[in-house]
């Protein structure tokens, strides 16, 4: 089931009109997770930091530079297969992003998937993440 969904985002990954886009499905993997800046060791991240500092993509190996990245929304009906994926350029959403604002709740758990990070001209996919938005 996990392998039906990730592929689901994988097409939903590469259906963004007028973006410089990467089909991160042709990279090679790489094993190591990415993060967003002010979470917890729990994976847990204040629903206030996300509305002040938006999700920002961080990585362990500065030397690799962050193209792109998606991430899935909870669309709150609790069917398994309502969500929301959308494709954001560079490592950051901004804190004022409407779709961002719109989209999250506290006690939503959210996705990081499809993220192409670039070294040396060279581009790799790394594994989803994933985390919690609490009060």
């Amino acid at each position: 089931m996990k392998i039906s969904i990730s592929i689901s985002l994988i097409l939903l990954s590469m259906i963004v009109v007028g973006q410089q886009v990467v089909d991160p499905s042709k990279l090679p993997f790489v094993l190591y997770k990415p993060s967003i800046s002010g979470i917890n060791s729990q994976n847990e991240i204040s629903i206030v930091m996300v509305f002040e500092q938006g999700l920002k993509v961080i990585l362990d190996d500065k030397t690799f530079k962050v193209v792109q990245f998606n991430v899935v929304y909870d669309c709150h009906s609790r069917s398994l297969f309502d969500f929301t994926a959308k494709r954001y350029l560079g490592d950051k959403v901004d804190a004022k992003d409407d779709f961002l604002r719109k989209r999250i709740l506290a006690g939503d758990l959210m996705d990081i998937v499809n993220t192409v990070i670039e070294k040396g001209g060279v581009r790799y996919r790394m594994k989803e993440f994933s985390f919690t938005v609490i009060n």
